[in-house]
């Protein structure tokens, strides 16, 4: 598709010069589709209270044992979970995914809990309407929202790669989805580090950089997991192409966590515990 600008020669008073403005196929493609993504709003919002871009970048990043593909799938279930099953308001957002599974922590049993736990609060919140004895079928529900799930499995740096040079075309091949989630994006950094001795910082940099040239053209949001910064990177990460990086920590209570939400220009702290059911903010 070509578009023309105005140009004018301001030196002589010449009219305007309409120049053509090229738009490749892929281009349109993704600008019309991107107006039918359903906005990021009404999950996590201790986090994000004001809701998402669907083009932001999320990091999460952490110790072992902290939670961070606990949280990531917690956010997941959510984003494919409907927004209501007959007259109850689960306020999911009926979303497909992209999970790239590179570290294989991710367990998809743990996230049909999450999503019966989701379910279930649903239900209990509307016990007192008009939904009272309404027979919830969670099996039907679940396995339905369980197809906007799209699972890619990577072994090794070269599929990681390849993925990650491909996402026009599975983007392209579903135009429902509105988040690509990876856990974790640094799962291959030594293997890749043998044979160029690239830095972490600059590694992550330039993986992001690959990722943004593909969802911000699609209106996609990405999140991801990393490893500890304790053992990958002592030194202060600096923000580069992320919007929201959560650091989880442990605490001297074995049984209470700490969030640190860092954004551009502001950082605040929370607190949280782990359980079956996933994981609890302690608002102070």
């Amino acid at each position: 598709m070509m578009e023309y600008t105005d140009t004018v020669n301001k030196e002589n008073g010449a009219k305007p010069i309409m120049r053509p403005q090229v738009e490749s196929g892929l281009e349109l493609f993704a600008r019309v589709n991107a107006n039918t993504k359903p906005r990021l709003c009404g999950f996590e919002n201790t986090l994000f209270p004001d809701g998402l871009r669907n083009i932001d970048v999320i990091e999460i990043g952490g110790e072992r044992s902290t939670g961070k593909t606990l949280l990531l799938s917690q956010i997941l279930a959510k984003c494919i979970l409907p927004d209501h099953y007959r007259t109850i308001r689960i306020q999911g957002l009926d979303a497909s995914v992209i999970l790239i599974n590179t570290d294989h922590h991710f367990q998809t049993l743990k996230l049909v809990e999450l999503m019966n736990g989701v379910i279930d609060a649903a239900n209990q919140a509307s016990a007192t309407r008009v939904t009272k004895g309404l027979n919830l079928d969670k099996t039907s529900v679940i396995q339905e929202s369980l197809r906007n799930l799209n699972i890619i499995d990577c072994y090794n740096s070269e599929q990681f790669s390849l993925t990650l040079r491909t996402l026009d075309d599975v983007f392209i091949n579903n135009t429902k989805i509105v988040v690509l989630a990876i856990d974790s994006i640094t799962a291959y950094y030594w293997e890749d580090r043998e044979a160029n001795m690239i830095k972490y910082n600059n590694y992550v940099k330039e993986l992001l950089q690959l990722i943004k040239s593909h969802t911000t053209l699609f209106n996609i949001l990405t999140i991801y997991t990393t490893c500890s910064e304790n053992t990958c990177n002592k030194k202060k990460q600096i923000l580069h192409n992320v919007d929201y990086k959560l650091q989880l920590s442990k605490t001297d209570n074995s049984n209470r966590f700490l969030c640190t939400l860092q954004t551009e220009g502001n950082m605040k702290k929370l607190h949280y515990s782990i359980s079956s059911s996933g994981i609890k903010w302690k608002l102070d």
